[in-house]
C-alpha cells in the first residue's frame, strides 16, 4: 500500500476525502498519473513534493505541471 494525495473530493477506500488529504492506495494503481492545470498551484506543489519533483511557488502552474509529467 502506498500513501496517496487526494486531488479531487470523492470516496477513497470507502471514506469521503477532500483535496489535500491522504489515503492508502493499492500499489496496482498508476503511481504517476498525469496531472493537469485544473488543480490549484498548492495542490500541484504538494504532488510535486510527494513525487520528488523540484518545484517552487515562483514557477507557473504550467511549469509545475510540465515538471511533474516529465518525471512520470
Amino acid at each position: 500500500m502506498t500513501r496517496r494525495l487526494v486531488t479531487e473530493a470523492g470516496f477513497y477506500n470507502g471514506e469521503f476525502l477532500k483535496p489535500g488529504q491522504h489515503y492508502e492506495g493499492n500499489d496496482d494503481e498508476a503511481e504517476h498519473a498525469e496531472v493537469t492545470d485544473r488543480l490549484t498551484k498548492d495542490e500541484l506543489l504538494a504532488i510535486a513534493a510527494d513525487r520528488g519533483v523540484e518545484a517552487n511557488a515562483d514557477m507557473t502552474k504550467a511549469e509545475i505541471v510540465a515538471a511533474i509529467n516529465a518525471k512520470a
